[in-house]
């Protein structure tokens, strides 16, 4: 779109929604920003989107984000719509053609941020997250002093960012996220500005309401060059008014610099810096900034992109490390509980629920496309399943787009070694009519309890993983059966880390041990087995529980190891029982019964071991 119009001409910019941040921040910043044009606003309702049209001089008003989206004339759409709205309508901007701009935090996870890069790229148009502060001259100011090295090298970052009045704000709900989210991505995005090292470890506790969303938060980061940030974020500091609580703090090896200005503040802005002399004495000076409209800023920024004059000083890569560390804080604090999807730390999504194949295939293709026709798009087989062909004819008659799809197959510890896995991934992936697959697995460390070398049998194989990763052949490597006293020597030649560990693990089969020692090393679990191979289908204590909710054995089962931030991939030959596992996110399990259901006796073990199979 940059070619049809003038480099010069201003923009004409659409706003879907009429927010308060829209109205007291981002669209007087549009007044005052140079090569901006008000074009158009949409409202839910007409007489909303009139009064916007009256206040601020946009030359059009839509009843509903469609009817603005489809004017041909609208080049760029400011979002502030709430959070979990976002990234349908920032896809379907993106598709419409229109540049982006977002309102902060731009997604709800990861993933949707990944697809709504993708989404722009494809369409050729540019999506920037709007965190309006970073563009304040105060924030340049700051960065130069350090840059500067007047204060050293930085150790430690102290931020916070605290409100109040907020009880019975729409934010303070499950799913817009919450104060972490709304708030807390302020702290965090200003301590990945100043801070460029990956993360060691994150620490998060926070007070949560009777509905699980935090009021307020406290966090730690480590990072690996040493240096340590901690922030504070919540929006319930009080209730008698809503006045703020903002600072940032940062150590250095020579000094250091404090701050009490307010997130995107305007005005006549300061921060001391004080540092030693050659005496050993502390000398303190202000450094004084005059800073504008940071919201007209980030829109002459913006501008400049669409004409093709500048690159987003947002980017995607900050954005996608700033949401990737909100998920992990998440995490943290025990917030969710409810994934449909985890993230691995290379990007890669993996659905919270996949198809387990094993015996899926005994008559043909139909349960796979039964599978795939109810919804699922992660489907687990393994070459010693032999079902690889079947699984692939589906595949291609379902119509499916491949991209669509979560493909991970498995090699037999009899194929273990360099050559034997390059031949059998080649294999697996004829068979399964595609050139790559999403993830593929180590199916058993040993092939039986008298197989000594196979230690070195795996970091073979390994290394052939590894090398197809590196092409792109495999977007996830992992091992399946692989207990701690496995996976120790592993790490310790692996030049990448696994990222999956497939267990069995189920009510009654936790192997605790091991899934303590898979989150120390950032591993994902995913249970096989997860309904005790329909043994636990029955059984009288979990029906108990699952009456409840109201929901089946199996959905309590599944839901249970889901809100354990474990994926799993249930099996089932009917469609009504497919459906079933699916559905297993309409319910929370108290923290109560999550605590019964961990202290059950064993029961419905398979019997397989990785050391005696």
């Amino acid at each position: 779109m940059i070619g049809d119009y003038n480099r010069n001409q201003p923009v004409k910019w659409g706003v879907l929604g009429t927010a308060g941040i829209a109205a007291g921040c981002t669209i007087p910043g549009m007044q005052k920003a140079e090569n901006c044009e008000l074009y158009a606003i949409a409202g839910r309702s007409i007489e909303k989107a009139e009064s916007f049209k009256k206040r601020f001089g946009f030359q059009k008003a839509y009843q509903g984000y469609d009817a603005l989206l489809a004017d041909r004339e609208v080049e760029a759409v400011y979002i502030p719509l709430p959070n979990d709205l976002h990234y349908e309508w920032v896809i379907k901007a993106l598709k419409a053609h229109k540049h982006v701009l977002c309102e902060k935090p731009i997604a709800m996870n990861e993933s949707e941020l990944r697809r709504m890069f993708h989404t722009a790229k494809e369409n050729g148009v540019i999506l920037m997250e709007a965190f309006a502060y970073l563009h304040s001259p105060f924030i340049s100011r700051l960065k130069s002093v350090i840059a500067d090295g007047e204060i050293g090298q930085i150790d430690y970052i102290d931020t916070a960012f605290l409100t109040q009045g907020y009880s019975s704000d729409f934010r303070l709900h499950k799913e817009q996220g919450g104060g972490i989210y709304d708030v807390g991505c302020y702290c965090t995005s200003m301590i990945l500005s100043l801070i460029d090292a990956p993360i060691q470890y994150i620490k998060a506790d926070a007070e949560l309401d009777h509905t699980g969303v935090d009021h307020m938060a406290s966090v730690m980061i480590g990072f690996a060059d040493g240096s340590r940030a901690s922030f504070h974020a919540g929006m319930n500091l009080g209730t008698d008014t809503c006045d703020r609580y903002d600072r940032l703090f940062i150590h250095g090896s020579n000094g250091y610099i404090r701050s009490d200005v307010e997130y995107n503040e305007e005005g006549t802005l300061s921060f001391d810096v004080t540092v030693k002399n050659e005496h050993g004495e502390r000398i303190t000076r202000t450094e004084t900034v005059t800073a504008g409209s940071n919201y007209a800023l980030e829109l002459e920024q913006m501008n400049a992109c669409i004409r093709g004059k500048a690159q987003p000083h947002i980017t995607e890569e900050f954005s996608i490390k700033n949401m990737r560390l909100l998920d992990r804080i998440l995490d943290a604090a025990g917030y969710t509980e409810s994934r449909r999807e985890f993230i691995l730390s290379n990007g890669v999504a993996i659905p919270a629920v996949g198809f387990g194949s094993y015996r899926s295939t005994e008559n043909g293709s139909q349960t796979i496309t039964d599978a795939l026709s109810v919804g699922y798009r992660y489907i687990d087989t393994a070459a010693f399943y032999q079902n690889e062909e079947e699984i692939g004819k589906a595949i291609a008659e379902s119509g499916i787009p491949r991209e669509e799809l979560f493909l991970c197959s498995k090699v037999w510890p009899t194929d273990l070694g360099y050559e034997n896995t390059l031949t059998a991934v080649a294999e697996s992936c004829k068979k399964l009519r595609t050139d790559y697959l999403d993830m593929y697995l180590i199916h058993w460390p040993k092939c039986n309890a008298d197989d000594t070398d196979w230690l070195e049998k795996v970091q073979q194989s390994w290394k052939a993983m590894e090398e197809l990763y590196v092409q792109g052949k495999i977007r996830v490597i992992g091992v399946s059966n692989f207990l701690p006293h496995h996976l120790r020597p592993l790490l310790d030649t692996a030049t990448i880390r696994p990222f999956v560990d497939q267990l069995e693990l189920h009510v009654g089969y936790m192997q605790e041990y091991a899934l303590s020692y898979l989150k120390e090393n950032g591993i994902l679990p995913q249970a096989w087995s997860p309904l005790g191979r329909a043994r636990l289908l029955n059984d009288s204590e979990i029906t108990k529980i699952a009456a409840k909710y109201d929901c089946t054995n199996a959905q309590l089962l599944l839901r249970y190891l889901n809100q354990r931030g474990i994926s799993v991939i249930p099996k089932s030959s009917s469609r009504e029982r497919m459906l079933e596992n699916l559905d297993i996110f309409r319910f929370m399990i108290s923290s109560d019964d999550m605590s019964y259901l961990s202290c059950l006796s064993e029961r419905g073990w398979s019997g397989e071991h990785p050391d005696i199979k």
